[in-house]
């Protein structure tokens, strides 16, 4: 253990992982931060060190400095504290490329002001809302003859989307999450139906209006931030409501499609809107909505079933 003494008189977190991913090396820093004992968890598989998100982080961030041979920077989550990392590669003479060890340093992310997560959460409640209204808007001026107006409306909703966004990456830089944690993001599709439902159910009662929900015990999960999507379905549950024809019902629904290696997940919100000319489905798809799902590779499309009303489907990925 000579060749790692140096790792001692660095004040951050640092351990050293071998070709197998175990344990041959832990500093002081580490044992003080982290609670370990450097003889007691030699050998130790390092999945064992951490939990949940940051424990795939970093073995991923292992994986590519395997892969690659380069240094990788991440951040992760453990113990509600946010962590800065760099995983580098071992040069060995004389090594395999495949042999080759892995050290990694990890430096607690400075605190964040508690003040501004409150702000940003108050910044987008009111976005939130605004989006739902000139959704409604939207759903009025679709067809109409008045041009003019519907253009300043989808404007309007534009620009408030745009804030949205930034709002939401706001949000992620001050939790700290990635670009790529984004992209990888995935859901849960029956927790997400559910979810939707038990939101919307007081609307729907106090509308008149019946509800079903179809969804099965078990769905594979999708590609998605649930969060950002559930809103979304709120949303257009919410403005499928203030249009429905009275004494009708909706339904939502969700189940995979496709064949084997290009399924998805099909997740539909059906209704009878109180006119018929808006049963052609054309542009009432909110924007907020055809964003979250097209962000992750997905479409949003809304049609006409003869005899049912409207169909507004997402389909997803699968992750």
């Amino acid at each position: 253990m000579e060749g790692f003494s140096l790792l001692s008189f660095l004040d951050a977190p640092c351990l050293v992982i071998d070709p197998e991913g175990r344990v041959v090396c832990v500093n002081p820093a580490f044992e003080r931060r982290f609670g370990s004992v450097g003889a007691s968890v030699l050998g130790v598989e390092l999945a064992s060190f951490f939990e949940g998100g940051g424990r795939e982080i970093l073995l991923q961030a292992v994986a590519d400095v395997c892969a690659n041979g380069v240094s990788t920077r991440f951040r992760m989550r453990e113990e509600n504290r946010g962590l800065l990392g760099l995983a580098s590669p071992i040069e060995a003479p004389d090594a395999p490329a495949d042999r080759v060890g892995v050290v990694i340093l990890l430096i607690d992310e400075p605190a964040l002001d508690v003040d501004l997560q409150a702000l940003q959460r108050e910044i987008h409640e009111p976005l939130d809302e605004a989006i739902f209204c000139l959704e409604q808007l939207i759903e009025q001026t679709v067809g109409r003859s008045n041009e003019a107006l519907r253009v300043a409306v989808e404007r309007g909703m534009a620009a408030v989307v745009r804030a949205q966004k930034w709002s939401g990456e706001l949000e992620d830089a001050l939790n700290g999450r990635s670009g790529r944690d984004a992209v990888d993001a995935r859901l849960d599709p029956v927790g997400l139906i559910h979810a939707v439902g038990a939101r919307v159910s007081d609307a729907l009662e106090e509308a008149g209006l019946g509800f079903d929900l179809l969804v099965p015990v078990q769905l594979p999960p999708a590609r998605g931030d649930g969060n950002v999507l559930e809103a979304a379905l709120v949303r257009l549950l919410r403005l499928r409501v203030a249009t429905a024809a009275p004494g009708s019902a909706l339904m939502l629904a969700a189940r995979t499609m496709g064949a084997e290696g290009h399924r998805a997940l099909l997740v539909t919100v059906v209704d009878r809107p109180r006119n018929a000319g808006e049963e052609d489905g054309e542009g009432l798809e909110p924007r907020s909505l055809c964003e979250a799902v097209a962000a992750y590779g997905g479409q949003v499309h809304t049609a006409r079933i003869p005899q049912a009303g409207r169909a507004t489907c997402l389909r997803l990925p699968l992750a």
